[in-house]
């Protein structure tokens, strides 16, 4: 009787055991193919910001920034249609 008893409680700790095995397995390659995406992902990130680091030099190019001013109408600064304004000067708090 309690040699059955035994073999129970021990048959009883193997399957747990072995499902405590199934499931760690699962949970590791679930883990595995988290870690995949997100490094592909951040590979991606990493090509979009040198793309947009790239893009955002050429686009600040003063010959592409006065390109784009003349297509919206804008002219370059002239003196004689400038207007300088006289301002008191301003007192510092004390």
């Amino acid at each position: 009787m309690i040699r059955r008893g035994f073999l129970m409680l021990l048959g009883f700790l193997l399957f747990a055991s072995a499902l405590s095995l199934v499931t760690a397995q699962h949970r590791s390659r679930s883990m595995f193919i988290d870690l995949e995406r997100a490094q592909l992902d951040a590979k991606r990130l990493d090509v979009d910001y040198d793309r947009l680091r790239i893009e955002q030099a050429r686009l600040s190019q003063p010959a592409h920034v006065e390109a784009a001013a003349r297509k919206i109408g804008l002219k370059p600064v002239d003196a004689s249609r400038t207007i300088f304004l006289n301002l008191p000067p301003m007192q510092t708090l004390k």
